[in-house]
């Protein structure tokens, strides 16, 4: 009865020790995604110089391709920042203002550099689920782009303030 009661203990540490183990890579690997996701948003704004119809449209092709479901907050409660934008529509190719408690699927914030030169911070969404649990957390990957100057596109002028 002894040995029963010791082969019994022993292998519920083992099954909780594999699934803290299956749950760290889990977590690894879907980060690692959001992470390669981010730096790929990253570049195709560099490509278009900017936030304009065209990036947003291919960031937005992208996510979509890459099956990206995630959505969060832009704008956390305790600040009234302005200036952040977000997509709450991947089949749309425009940004709206970022709203306290809206749900959206990236952000972006235009920062002013030196000598009329520009950057923007581009903020993705990750959630930590696990199949039994569900979802246990949510983080916001941020990521800038590099200086550039910024292309004139008229529709985006005024709101991102270029």
């Amino acid at each position: 009865m002894r040995h029963t009661i010791g082969g019994t203990w022993l292998l519920q540490l083992m099954i909780v020790f594999i699934l803290l183990f299956v749950g760290f890579i889990i977590l690894t690997i879907n980060y690692s995604r959001t992470v390669k996701i981010k730096n790929e948003l990253i570049d195709m704004v560099e490509k278009y110089e900017g936030i304009n119809s065209e990036s947003i449209e291919l960031v937005n092709n992208y996510l979509k391709y890459t099956s990206y479901n995630v959505v969060g907050v832009c704008v956390p409660e305790d600040t009234e920042e302005t200036g952040v934008y977000g997509a709450k529509d991947l089949n749309s190719d425009e940004l709206e203002p970022a709203k306290e408690q809206e749900k959206y699927y990236y952000c972006i914030k235009k920062y002013n550099g030196a000598n009329t030169s520009n950057y923007y911070q581009i903020t993705v969404f990750y959630k930590f689920n696990l199949p039994v649990i569900g979802d246990t957390s949510s983080f916001t990957i941020k990521g800038t782009t590099s200086n550039f100057q910024s292309r004139d596109d008229k529709k985006y002028q005024d709101e991102i303030g270029r």
